[in-house]
């Protein structure tokens, strides 16, 4: 029975999974038009500032396969490389790091409270309060 039950689960869970995709979300105030083009450009800070003025702030999910995912279609760049571009970008002065989050509903809610906020994160998420654009 037990061994029964963890097998369901583990069915259960690995469906889930297969489910979930990556979600990119917005501040709900932010009124842009994000096509695929500017999206790639804001991930790899191309873009810096949205229409209303407010900087771009990228937020994105630690060791998450969605996010990765998104970074992937997106930026054309998986998460080290990703890592080691914002880097360059920070250490030279043209850029800041993205902010990191392990809990997908810090990253909602720190979308939720910045204007110029852009994250990745999954559709399995909390996404109230924000503007799914993909």
């Amino acid at each position: 029975m037990k061994k029964t039950l963890s097998s369901l689960l583990l069915a259960l869970s690995a469906t889930s999974f297969a489910f979930s995709s990556p979600s990119v979300i917005v501040n709900s105030e932010n009124s842009d038009s994000i096509d695929t083009d500017t999206l790639a450009s804001v991930l790899v800070g191309k873009r810096k500032f949205w229409e209303n003025g407010a900087e771009v702030v990228i937020a994105v999910l630690k060791d998450n396969s969605d996010s990765n995912n998104a970074l992937e279609s997106f930026a054309k760049m998986n998460d080290s490389r990703f890592k080691s571009h914002w880097q360059r970008l920070a250490f030279s002065g043209r850029g800041t790091m993205p902010k990191n989050f392990s809990d997908p509903a810090a990253l909602v809610a720190f979308v939720k409270a910045n204007k110029g906020a852009i994250g990745l994160t999954s559709d399995g998420s909390d996404l109230s309060g924000v503007k799914q654009v993909n």
